[in-house]
């Protein structure tokens, strides 16, 4: 054993100086030779350089490599996928297939014996244990965000979005719902108010699909039925928000649902409602100007006229494409009678599932909300999960939306059926 007495010199000296002794297999004579160099020249021992760490060990952790993995999958199936800045490492397994990843996944856990045969991978793949089921669920998840995100349907630019606790069916307040500011008592006393109960109710609606990934699959080295399904399922989704919401609106040929409160469509021509106009008319400065003058005649709870927002919106099919762009263009006009005064005003939204030649106007639905549209706890978009197939090898991957659509009140738009 090496020992020596350290009495003579700082107890850090000596410690490294012995550390390094036992590292580098010194002899007792060296290392009291050392010990005696540092106590005379008072010099610090050479330090003991760190084990350097091995570049794979940071590298090696089975939810690192997943990622990546994931990720490679989705640059590989999708044109223009862009991996997260920074993120470089999928770069290795891009032309991996996907036996090979299960195998990298079973070293990185600590397996051994992993088979060579793709056959008996894809047993191991669909075990409990394994971490196939993940990559898939990682890999679906960034494709179908990456489709779905960019999407943005129109339809939100004239819902309101109001997402959901649960599932049980929720109250929205309408314009006018809280009670209206008194004036306060000589005595300071604030006067209690009430505030009305909305009858209108809007609940969530669980939309699914699933596909089954086969043990053959993996055998196959073949998943492209898993990331078509994956990268056509974002856009699918967007789309049928946009057909949901549309489908709403257009109800009773574009005069939209029928709300509790009066028992009658959103849009009507009876003097409960007058949001909709008594005859169809063409799209024209005219008409557009008589839609607005009512909606900001329309009335709050509290009988207040509405607050309709900065501007509204004209929402047209592809049959009024035209005439929306022509009324609300900015026209740089020499004479006060030429300029569009609706420029800046009003913004034009042209969408296929208008049909014919109806139009809307929509104020902000900030202000004076009319339809209103939502997801479970604000988890916007599909979410995707994984689980065993009961009874075979496989893998199920499925797809899960909680959305829901609703009409709350009637103040804040018009309608016009068109000629």
């Amino acid at each position: 054993m090496l020992t020596a007495s350290r009495g003579l010199i700082s107890a850090p000296v000596g410690d490294a100086l012995h550390q390094r002794a036992l590292t580098e297999g010194w002899t007792p004579d060296a290392f009291r030779s050392a010990l005696w160099d540092a106590m005379l020249q008072g010099a610090k021992p050479p330090s003991i350089p760190a084990s350097p760490a091995s570049p794979a060990a940071a590298t090696d952790d089975p939810a690192v490599i997943r990622e990546a993995m994931a990720e490679a999958l989705a640059v590989r199936t999708m044109p223009g996928y862009q991996a997260p800045a920074g993120s470089t490492r999928h770069a290795e397994f891009l032309g991996w297939r996907p036996s090979e990843m299960v195998a990298e996944l079973m070293r990185a856990r600590g397996e051994r014996n992993i088979p060579r045969d793709t056959a008996k991978l894809a047993e191991r793949a669909f075990h409990t244990t394994s971490d196939f089921p993940l990559l898939l669920s990682a890999a679906a998840n960034k494709m179908l965000l990456a489709a779905y995100q960019p999407a943005n349907p129109t339809y939100r630019q004239i819902f309101l979005r109001r997402d959901f606790r649960d599932f049980k069916p929720h109250r929205h307040l309408r314009v006018g719902d809280f009670p209206n500011l008194v004036a306060l008592s000589e005595n300071g006393e604030i006067q209690a108010g009430t505030m009305s109960e909305s009858q209108e109710l809007v609940a969530l609606t669980t939309f699914a699909r699933r596909i089954r990934v086969t043990r053959q699959m993996l055998v196959n080295d073949d998943l492209g039925a898993f990331t078509d399904f994956a990268a056509m399922i974002g856009r699918r989704v967007a789309d049928f928000e946009n057909v949901t919401a549309y489908s709403l609106l257009n109800g009773a040929s574009g005069a939209g649902p029928t709300l509790t409160t009066g028992s009658t469509t959103v849009f009507a021509t009876g003097a409960a409602r007058a949001n909709q106009a008594s005859a169809g008319t063409a799209l024209d400065i005219t008409n557009l100007a008589s839609g607005r003058a009512a909606i900001m005649k329309q009335k709050t709870l509290d009988g207040l006229p509405i607050s309709i927002g900065s501007s509204m919106t004209l929402v047209v099919g592809p049959n009024l494409e035209l005439s929306a762009r022509q009324l609300t263009v900015n026209v740089a006009a020499t004479q006060t009678g030429n300029a569009n005064i609706y420029a800046g005003f009003v913004q034009p939204l042209v969408e296929p599932l208008i049909p014919s030649n109806r139009w809307y106007l929509f104020s902000d639905p900030m202000a004076a909300p009319v339809y209103v549209y939502g997801y479970l706890n604000g988890a916007e978009g599909p979410q995707v999960t994984t689980g065993p197939v009961s009874g075979v090898d496989g893998v199920e991957v499925s797809v899960i939306f909680d959305f829901g659509v609703g009409a709350i009140d009637w103040r804040g738009a018009w309608f016009n059926p068109g000629t």
